[in-house]
């Protein structure tokens, strides 16, 4: 009930909540009107209306059964309705509050104009293009025309097929409205967040879908009118939504309005620099990987399209494959990457296409993350889209990527070798986008891994990480973080010669067996960086391992750990 429709159905919610539990809920139909009373009888009460939340809706409930409690216990009838005579008086011409004032206030304002609140791209990314160019805009850029859809239904259906979202009702909501129920002088509202105002316009053009634009192709043209950075009190919030129709909040509208035309309003704030290119310093920054092998990388990237970053564990896999995605990319956008997770039973129907059964019974065909995301990217095809593959070794690689083997291929990409996919071969033929990039990931020290399917093997290009442990940048990074020299130069030495000891067991391990340098690269929660912190990491990150490493040969990992810890 909480993600009820804040539209058309936001009524459903009391009145569900009241028929389940008609002892703990009243028959009150509007947010506002519960709002409404709990300021008016705390006021009563002779305490603060300030001190509630009232954009709870679960507090404003239990509020309102306090004040109940409280006016039953002056003699109030146990079944009175806060709509009875007095009660109603109380809160209906509480000063400041009364519903009817917040309508008079909309009309003078508005007129018959609907307001609306919108999210400039995820933290507002787009937030200073939006206010050079005097638009707003939405993203879905893979939707392709929302014009073309005869109605919100549509859109929802195409949602749900290439997002592989089971029931995307925000995101169809605000494409159906931002095309159809917007129109020019509605008022719009920009948003950061949840708990920051950027400033609002009139809303000034009819939609138009502008295929050449990087992103945010949904647009429309807005005069700004008074642009700044107004922080909500705690006791506000602002919805997650994209874009949320606001016009029935009157109350919460007056107050926003009323915090933006301030008389002495904060000074605007600089437009949001445009995204600025993901350069190769600030890819390579703490990867400790030379710029030959960054570019040798990269290089591979874009001639093959499929690479696999393989190595021992703790060797940066994960950061890198992110790395490299961006400077594919050319910015840094999360919304172009996607990872995943390969394992023993990951299948084919989760990464390409299947059948899955529905909660009402019956089965129904569902998309694939592989498959949606391929389809985004070819709505896109300007823009550079990674496909991040965590653990790449242990599925079977053949029943997952099926028919796909062949068109992941660099020379394979492209219409003319689509082809028809196994779960619905009368539909569109299927391709992998040319715009579109491959990384794997792999553990090299993991036992339990078959070896790596020989075709699969053809179609990428791998890359052995290796430990950074007798490398400048390493020391240096440390040193960066006031890890002591001393201490710096412990960790070089001993790990330099572990790892030796661990290339020569060629019976046992071998060189995909090393300990990588990442367990010693600090997070944000680690305390001071001395003995107590290195030992730390040696109990309960390299002993665990070693002692995995060398299960059957307790006593040699006795003898490391002692000369780690010496």
């Amino acid at each position: 009930m909480e993600d009820q429709d804040e539209t058309g159905t936001r009524q459903l919610r009391h009145i569900f909540l009241y028929l389940l539990f008609p002892g703990q809920f009243d028959p009150i139909v509007t947010t506002s009107h519960k709002g409404s009373i709990v300021r008016a009888f705390a006021r009563k009460f002779e305490e603060d209306p300030a001190a509630f939340n009232y954009q709870d809706r679960i507090a404003l409930d239990r509020q309102i059964l306090v004040i109940r409690e409280k006016l039953q216990e002056e003699g109030a009838a146990p079944d009175f309705s806060f709509y009875d005579s007095p009660y109603q008086q109380v809160w209906r011409s509480s000063k400041g509050v009364d519903h009817e004032d917040h309508e008079q206030w909309y009309q003078e304002k508005f007129g018959e104009a609907r307001v609306w609140v919108l999210s400039p791209g995820e933290g507002a990314r787009a937030w200073g293009e939006f206010q050079e160019k005097e638009i707003i805009a939405i993203g879905w850029d893979w939707l392709g025309d929302l014009r073309d859809y005869p109605n919100k239904e549509a859109i929802h259906e195409r949602i749900r097929e290439l997002s592989g979202k089971e029931n995307p009702i925000n995101d169809s909501l605000a494409c159906y409205e931002f095309v159809h129920e917007m129109q020019p002088d509605d008022h719009i509202i920009a948003k950061s967040g949840r708990s920051k105002l950027l400033g609002y316009g009139i809303i000034t053009s009819e939609y138009d879908y502008l295929d050449k634009r990087p992103e945010f192709k949904h647009i429309r043209h807005v005069h700004w009118e008074i642009t700044g950075d107004w922080p909500l009190p705690k006791n506000q919030w602002l919805p997650t939504k994209t874009l949320t129709n606001a016009s029935d909040y009157g109350q919460w509208l007056q107050f926003a309005f009323g915090l933006m035309e301030d008389a002495s309003p904060p000074p605007p704030t600089s437009p949001q620099p445009v995204l600025q290119p993901y350069t190769r310093l600030e890819a390579m920054e703490d990867l400790f990987l030379s710029e030959a092998k960054f570019d040798h990388i990269i290089d591979a990237l874009e001639r093959k399209k499929n690479v696999v970053l393989e190595g021992p564990p703790g060797v940066g896999k994960t950061l890198i494959a992110k790395r490299l995605a961006y400077r594919v990319i050319g910015y840094k956008i999360p919304e172009r990457v996607r990872m995943i997770q390969f394992h023993q039973s990951y299948a084919y129907e989760d990464f390409i296409q299947g059948y899955r059964p529905r909660d009402d019974g019956g089965f129904e065909l569902r998309n694939g993350a592989f498959f949606s995301f391929c389809r985004e990217a070819a709505d896109n095809s300007d823009d550079r889209y990674v496909f991040i593959i965590d653990e790449v070794n242990r599925g079977n690689l053949g029943k997952i990527f099926g028919e796909l083997m062949m068109l992941i291929e660099a020379d394979k990409r492209g219409t003319e070798y689509a082809v028809p996919l196994t779960y619905s071969p009368d539909a569109k033929p299927f391709h992998v986008p040319a715009n579109l990039y491959l990384i794997g990931m792999m553990n090299t020290a993991d036992r339990s891994l078959a070896m790596v399917d020989y075709a699969l093997r053809r179609r990428f290009a791998f890359i052995h990480l290796q430990p950074a442990f007798g490398t400048d940048e390493f020391s240096n990074f440390l040193n960066g973080m006031d890890v002591p020299e001393e201490l710096v130069n412990k960790i070089v030495d001993r790990f330099s010669k572990l790892n030796e000891r661990i290339r020569a067991d060629r019976a046992n391990l071998g060189p995909g067996f090393e300990i990588g340098h990442s367990f010693f690269c600090p997070g944000d929660d680690d305390g001071d960086f001395d003995e107590s912190w290195y030992e730390a990491v040696i109990r309960r990150e390299i002993e665990p391992l070693l002692r995995e490493y060398w299960f059957d040969h307790p006593d040699q990992v006795d003898q490391e750990i002692r000369a780690l810890l010496a």
